[in-house]
């Protein structure tokens, strides 16, 4: 589950950003790298930029692969979300592996660096609610935070460039944008067709 920036204005990369390309780079090269997960065998099978392939045996079949840079050393850790325990299970590229529960099977998949620490955060969005749900990477104490109502669909990144991801939802009904900027407020935009796909809502599990 990648979610990935939309801008309405863009001038620049910021940390967060950079940590989205990141989020695809398996090895540290700053190239995003192909990468599959075959459910049949729960396999990760990575075509490294700078040569060769990864073969890492990760997971079980039903699991939802939700990659991201977990430990902050630029490079992605292969990661599963296990619907049936609300499980996170991490294999960090640096720091080993790693298992907890956070959420459930209904909460949909919003990982980032919601605290611009340079790592990303498990996090979850509750339709049912509306409610943000993060757990702090450096700390491991977690925040809810309530934005959006059931019928949206979560589409965090970092809209105002502080290098922090900020909550955010598109509610179709109106094609309309909210945004909970870390730095610069709430931001409200129409923008595209009740019937558009918000682009960063394609990489929410």
């Amino acid at each position: 589950m990648l979610s990935l920036t939309v801008m309405f204005a863009l001038s620049g990369a910021s940390s967060a950003q950079i940590k989205l390309r990141n989020a695809l780079d398996y090895d540290g090269d700053q190239k995003a790298d192909p990468a599959v997960f075959r459910p049949s065998n729960a396999t990760w099978f990575v075509l490294k930029s700078g040569g060769g392939v990864d073969i890492v045996q990760f997971g079980l079949s039903t699991d939802v692969p939700i990659p991201s840079d977990y430990d902050g050393d630029d490079k992605t850790d292969i990661a599963i979300f296990r619907p049936s325990g609300g499980e996170w299970w991490i294999n960090r590229s640096t720091g080993g592996v790693t298992a907890f529960q956070f959420g459930s099977a209904s909460d949909k998949l919003v990982p980032g660096d919601y605290t611009g620490d340079g790592k990303a955060d498990v996090a979850v969005w509750r339709p049912a609610s509306g409610t943000w749900f993060v757990l702090r990477s450096e700390d491991g104490s977690f925040f809810s935070v309530p934005f959006g109502t059931d019928g949206d669909a979560p589409v965090p990144g970092d809209y105002d460039g502080d290098g922090t991801f900020d909550r955010a939802v598109f509610r179709p009904s109106g094609a309309t944008w909210y945004v909970d900027r870390s730095t610069a407020g709430i931001l409200i935009r129409n923008f595209g067709l009740s019937a558009d796909t918000p682009i960063p809502n394609v990489f929410v599990r």
